[in-house]
């Protein structure tokens, strides 16, 4: 039996050598540790390695340079160490989540990201996550890089760019009002070469026509005064008598006739005198009332402070007659006829559309029907003398042609507002005494001593007629208002739904479209109750109110206005002023 004693040198022998390999086995992890840590240390992000509590169980020395605290304060810490205070609920949640459905990814696509340093400083960081198998459980690492210069970068191409889309969008303004300016002025100039066409085409026919009645009153005069001679040498003949007299009355048609054609040419023999326009029409109520029949009714309207007119007076009262008659022949089913007289003021906007306008001080005598209405085909020549659109034998075609040479030859001016199925207004404007005497009203010096009225609130312009519209919107840009444009009703109506922010719709009455301003009113106040409408028309307003039976009283500035006028009413409908009795 071998004694274990002799054995004893041989286990010794093994258990150095077995505590040799665990020495060397110890090295060689301890050099692969040292490897491990100084290749963390080498990396250029910062490496936080936390398990599934959140606990802090590794850090390189990048992530002291970036948070400011040592490796030992951070080991055994919490990550939330690392996180803004503000942020910490929301990445308690984060990290829950990402430990239930672990994977490599980087953090931060929705949103953007912060650290904390010591002391409580921000930094904007980028972090890129990525779970590790250990023994004891899932680890997960995060490797972090400040950001703070990519963001410093990203917002000075941000602003570059913003800057960049401003002067663009500043250059694409100044463009479009370049353009709009151009327009303007593409669209100024045709309704001035068509007003400037009109007005020699009337001159041209003047001419014609005055040199027709010059002869034509030589002739008359020879053929009257050769049928009173014969009627002296005819004695008792009765017969020869009934045909001088017959012959005669001819003549005094034609005569009649001669004065039409010499009104219409500006060559009539005129004696004008001060008028109180209200005296003269109240004075023919009566009489146009027997004229007009039963059928038509007549509604007078007068503003206020009406300064006397210079015309002639009798031929005014045939103007008048004149408007009437034809009123009477464009309602055959009956209807109202609205005269109204007023104060007003042609401005050098209006004039520089209309040519042969003075601007300046005028009283107004406007005759309003409900009646068929014309087209524009038919308005460009109604003042042409022998158009007409009646059946033959029911009219000359010479009462609007006398008209409008009787208000030109007074220094006045004639405008024409229809449209087929509205109805037609025909505005006479004769100069004002004291404008006509060189003697300025002292309320037409106050309105023009006096500043515009303007703002800054959105208003929302409705009119379809472009040169009308681009004034409109020119006058009151000028006057600092914002504003929007259109020209009927579904697109004005398209514009509101745009802007939540306007405050007043000023449209006109009569628009195409099948949407007329009152239409549009309503249907916007059903969007926007709170806004504010004034209206306009070349209409008077009675007719306004009668064409359209509105219900309640509604703000109206009539065609043509004065731009300040245009501001006062503008700022009054803004600020709800109340409607004026005039």
């Amino acid at each position: 039996m071998t004694d274990p004693a002799d054995h004893a040198p041989e286990a010794a022998t093994a258990m150095a050598q077995e505590v040799e390999r665990l020495r060397a086995e110890l090295q060689a992890l301890s050099a692969r540790d040292r490897l491990a840590r100084n290749i963390l240390d080498a990396a250029p992000d910062a490496i936080v390695v936390v398990d599934r509590a959140g606990t802090i169980v590794l850090a390189n020395a990048r992530a002291e340079d970036l948070f400011g605290y040592q490796r030992a304060e951070m080991l055994g810490a919490s990550i939330e160490l690392l996180v803004p205070e503000s942020m910490r609920d929301a990445h308690l949640d984060h990290r829950a989540t990402f430990f239930d459905q672990p994977s490599a990814r980087p953090m931060g696509a929705q949103f953007e990201l912060y650290g904390r340093r010591k002391g409580g400083r921000v930094l904007p960081v980028e972090i890129s996550l990525s779970p590790v198998e250990d023994d004891d459980g899932m680890l997960v690492a995060a490797a972090i890089r400040d950001s703070t210069e990519r963001t410093m970068v990203q917002t000075a191409l941000r602003n570059a760019r913003d800057g960049l889309e401003q002067r663009v969008r500043e250059r694409t303004a100044e463009l479009e009002r370049a353009n709009q300016a151009l327009q303007t002025e593409i669209s100024d100039r045709k309704q001035a070469e068509k007003a400037l066409h009109q007005a020699q085409k009337m001159e041209a026919v003047g001419q014609l026509t005055g040199g027709v009645a010059h002869d034509f009153n030589n002739l008359l005069t020879v053929v009257l005064g050769n049928l009173n001679i014969l009627a002296r040498h005819l004695g008792n003949d009765e017969f020869g008598t009934e045909l001088i007299r017959a012959a005669t009355k001819a003549v005094e048609r034609g005569a009649n006739l001669n004065r039409t054609l010499l009104a219409f040419s500006r060559r009539q023999r005129l004696s004008p005198v001060p008028i109180s326009m209200k005296e003269l029409v109240e004075g023919m109520a009566d009489m146009l009332r027997r004229s007009l029949g039963e059928t038509v009714r007549i509604d007078i309207r007068h503003g206020a402070d009406i300064p006397p007119a210079l015309a002639d007076p009798s031929q005014l009262e045939v103007a008048l007659l004149n408007l009437a008659v034809n009123a009477r022949d464009a309602m055959p089913d009956g209807g109202v006829l609205t005269i109204e007289t007023a104060a007003v003021e042609l401005d050098e906007d209006y004039a520089s559309l209309e040519v042969d306008v003075t601007p300046g001080s005028y009283v107004m005598l406007a005759a309003s029907d409900t009646g068929i209405g014309m087209s524009q085909e038919i308005v460009a020549r109604a003042f042409d003398p022998f158009f007409t659109t009646k059946e033959t034998g029911k009219g000359s075609g010479l009462g609007l042609a006398m008209v409008y040479g009787f208000v030109k030859q007074s220094g006045g001016h004639v405008k024409i507002y229809s449209e087929p199925g509205y109805g037609t207004t025909i505005k006479l404007f004769l100069p004002e005494l004291r404008r006509s005497t060189g003697d300025r009203a002292p309320a037409e010096a106050d309105r023009q001593a006096a500043p515009r009225i303007g703002g800054s609130e959105k208003i929302l312009v409705i009119e379809d007629e472009p040169d009308v519209r681009a004034l409109a919107c020119r006058v009151l840009r000028s006057l600092g208002y914002v504003v929007v444009d259109a020209p009927d009703g579904a697109a004005g109506l398209e514009l509101l739904d745009q802007h939540a922010d306007v405050r007043l719709l000023f449209t006109d009455v009569v628009l195409p479209g099948g949407l007329n301003g009152p239409e549009i009113a309503r249907r916007a106040r059903e969007r926007r109750p709170d806004l504010e409408v004034l209206y306009t028309s070349g209409y008077t307003g009675n007719a306004i109110q009668q064409l359209e039976n509105l219900s309640s009283p509604v703000r109206l500035i009539t065609k043509p206005y004065h731009i300040d006028q245009l501001a006062h009413e503008i700022r009054a409908a803004l600020d709800n002023a109340p409607l004026s009795k005039t």
